[in-house]
């Protein structure tokens, strides 16, 4: 009776274990997905830039812009070991603006570049990976 016992004990815990092992590689694969997504969407408010992700994968990119400030607002993205720039145009509140950009692996440094809008905070990093 109670080898039976210890039998039944060990299934239960292989069981579990299994279950948990297949639970952890489906999370897995899920955090793998998200780091390789191809969209980065960057919100503009009064002077803050929110961005939807702090890392994404290098390569092109669908980059989105949207102003949800009461001032209107540009971005600018440049990685710290260039001298060139993307730029995107100002865009008043409510507007949107999409388009496909190819990331090189480094940090990159965005920011708006109206009068004052840097200094008072409209700025941060964004880190694109292999």
């Amino acid at each position: 009776m109670r080898s039976r016992s210890i039998t039944s004990l060990i299934a239960v815990v292989l069981i579990g274990a299994l279950t948990l092992s297949a639970s952890a590689r489906a999370h897995a694969g899920h955090r793998s997905r998200a780091a390789a997504a191809s969209h980065l969407q960057v919100t503009e408010v009064e002077y803050r830039l929110l961005l939807s992700r702090g890392i994404i994968k290098a390569g092109p990119v669908n980059l989105e812009t949207i102003d949800r400030g009461l001032d209107p607002h540009d971005l600018r993205l440049r990685a710290l070991a260039s001298r060139g720039e993307i730029a995107a145009p100002q865009l008043k509140p409510g507007q949107h603006w999409k388009a496909v950009v190819d990331l090189k692996p480094g940090i990159y440094r965005l920011w708006c570049s109206l009068p004052e809008h840097a200094r008072l905070g409209m700025h941060t990093t964004l880190t694109v990976v292999r």
